[in-house]
């Protein structure tokens, strides 16, 4: 039996592979997805693209870093700091991270 959490990554990734784009597109797919769930009020869904993104950012080679954090944290953290979100509760630690570097070089 798949858990949750595997199920979830095999339906982003299912979507992400349909289409033949560039990993940023894919990126901002991820991001736009992400946003979505956290407008519709669905944490689990919203939780397993953050944790995607997460086993991306920590697993990926460093264009996917790169992409990861240029692209689709920049946008999810937008929208999360425009709409009040708590960052540290919900971004896991690695994008914390990213995000908090994001932050203090960009002089807010």
């Amino acid at each position: 039996m798949v858990s949750d959490l595997a199920y979830g990554y095999q339906i982003i990734l299912t979507i992400m592979k349909k289409f033949n784009d560039t990993l940023v597109q894919k990126m901002e797919r991820l991001a736009n997805i992400t946003i979505s769930s956290l407008q519709l009020g669905k944490t689990a869904r919203t939780k397993r693209c953050l944790n995607l993104a997460e086993e991306l950012l920590n697993k990926g080679n460093a264009e996917m870093k790169n992409a990861i954090t240029n692209v689709y944290l920049y946008s999810v953290s937008h929208y999360m700091e425009l709409n009040h979100y708590a960052m540290a509760k919900l971004l896991p630690v690695s994008l914390h991270k990213e995000y908090v570097k994001q932050i203090n070089t960009s002089g807010v």
